[in-house]
Order: C-alpha cells, then structure tokens, then sequence
C-alpha cells in the first residue's frame, strides 16, 4: 500500500495533473454536468450522485483489480488511479504564482475558488488563495490520502468523486437545494474527520514554526462559518499567520489585516510544513500497525499490493 501511494506522490510532484479525458474528476463532473435538473427533489439528488459517481469507480478501481494483468502494470494503474484523487504541486504552484499579487493574480487565484474574485482588491485575492489553499488541503490531498489508507484506492476515490459532486451540485441555491442535498451530506461526512485531523497537524506544525497556536484555537473557537468542515483549516490557519480572512457578506475569520503578498509566502511554508507532518504521521502509524488486516489488505479489495 505505501509503495502505491509513494508512486502517486513522485508521480504528482514530477508530472502534475494528468490529461483531462482521462481524468476520473473530469468524468464525474461532466456526466453530472449532462443530468443536473433543478425542482425534482431529493430522490432525484441521489440518483444523480449514483450516477455519476458509480460507473467512474468501476473504470478506475474496480477494472484494474478484477481484469487479469502482471501486478507491476496493476500497480502502476492503481498508483495513477490514486494520484487523481490529490493534488499537492498544481495547488503549491497556483498559490505561489498568485501570490506575487500582480495583475495575474486574480486569474491564478480564480482557478481554485469558486466565487466570483472579478471586483476583488488585492487584499481580498490574498486571503481567497490562503482560504483556498488550507481547504483544498483537506479536500484534496489529506482526506483521499486519509481514506486511501482506511479504505484502500475505493476510499480515496470515493472522497474526491463525493467532494467533486458537492462542488457540482452542492451549492445551496434555490433551484438545486433538494437535488444538492444528499451531494452536500456525502462530502460533509467523508471529510469530517480528515477536516479534525488536518487542523490539528496545522496547529504542531504552527507549533514547530514558532506560530501562535493559541490564537490559532481562539481563531476557531470564534469562527461561524456555515461549512463544519472548511472551518478547521480555514480558521486555524488565520489564527496561526495573525491574519483575517475574509469572504465578503459570508464570513471573516481571524485577527488582524487582510493577508499581503508576505502572508501568503507563510502559509506556504505552514501548507508544507503540514503536509511532511502528515506523512511523516502516516509512516509512523504504519511501521508500528504493519501486518494488521485493514492497513495492508482493506476489505481484501487491494491485497497484491
């Protein structure tokens, strides 16, 4: 299992993303893309996660496992299958490029957040990058890594194809918030304990870096934000960097001003200070726990690695 998930890590930091036809995120989202309908309900909601999330999964967990072939070229799928569902050198080089805060940077910044940054001043482009940036870590990197290693490559997948479907369809506007439900819960879940976990790696490697953790803990104890999720990194992260952080007429977190261009390079280094503590917490729990069934062999749905 850590042999996949070393392949998928070189493979993400040396080639990035790969083409987006054969990309599993790119999958769902489009066929969810063909069958959103608004006013149908709940019932409807489901159905549309089912069948847009089901038959992506067959195609890059369950074929690889059940069709016959030489367990390297398994092996070198099931990593690449993996290294779709995280994504750590796209997110580092977005963040870095934008943070120079020049004219590009509201372009670099619009690629990892959703709303509309078209009239945002430059301070409010700072703290959509650090936002984006500490979200997406739960979302796409630890949380897939997360359930990868609960669950095998099914867990993982099943994560980032959930988390695709709440960006999809989980918004709650007036048209989808019945079809939106069930999409919004599923990602809610998922991430729930990833979302804890994270936040407290941010706060030791706060801790590491000379940071204030406890302005970090009083940053999410006073946080009201609507997601239960996006609030653990988003608000400890605000805290940690002496920063507010701020999606207009939404929510502001933190202390302080508006993050600079300055801001943005610290929480670069807390982005990859935390991420070595992750993995170096994986390592950890693995050499200890080696040989028990559900770290090498997950519901035996991956036991040739």
């Amino acid at each position: 299992m850590l042999f996949v998930l070393a392949l998928a890590l070189v493979w993400d930091l040396i080639f990035s993303e790969p083409p987006i036809y054969i990309h599993p995120v790119v999958w769902t989202g489009k066929i969810s893309e063909k069958i959103i309908k608004p006013y149908k309900g709940y019932a409807y909601g489901i159905l549309l996660w089912i069948v847009s999330v089901l038959p992506v999964l067959f195609v890059f967990v369950f074929l690889p496992i059940i069709m016959p072939m030489p367990i390297y070229i398994r092996i070198i799928i099931l990593a690449f299958s993996l290294k779709t569902t995280f994504s750590i050198k796209m997110l580092y080089d977005i963040v870095k490029k934008g943070s120079v805060l020049d004219d590009r940077a509201r372009y670099y910044a619009q690629q990892i957040v959703r709303r509309d940054l078209s009239k945002s001043d430059k301070e409010h482009i700072a703290s959509a990058l650090i936002e984006s940036l500490f979200e997406s870590t739960v979302d796409g990197i630890t949380s897939p890594i997360f359930w990868f290693l609960v669950l095998g490559i099914l867990g993982a997948m099943l994560q980032r194809l959930a988390n695709t479907m709440d960006s999809m369809v989980g918004y709650k506007t007036e048209e989808l918030k019945k079809e939106g439900w069930f999409s919004a819960k599923m990602d809610t879940v998922i991430n729930y304990i990833p979302a804890r976990l994270t936040g407290a790696i941010m706060l030791l490697s706060g801790l590491i870096l000379g940071l204030n953790v406890r302005q970090g803990l009083k940053a999410l104890k006073n946080a009201r934000m609507e997601s239960l999720n996006a609030k653990y990194p988003i608000a400890i992260a605000a805290g940690l960097l002496n920063v507010t952080l701020e999606k207009t007429g939404y929510y502001s977190v933190g202390f302080g001003n508006l993050p600079s261009r300055k801001d943005i390079e610290n929480a670069l280094k807390l982005f990859k200070s935390t991420l070595i503590l992750y993995f170096a917490l994986i390592l950890t729990i693995y050499y200890y726990l080696y040989g028990i069934a559900f770290l090498s062999y997950p519901y035996g749905l991956i036991k040739f690695i």
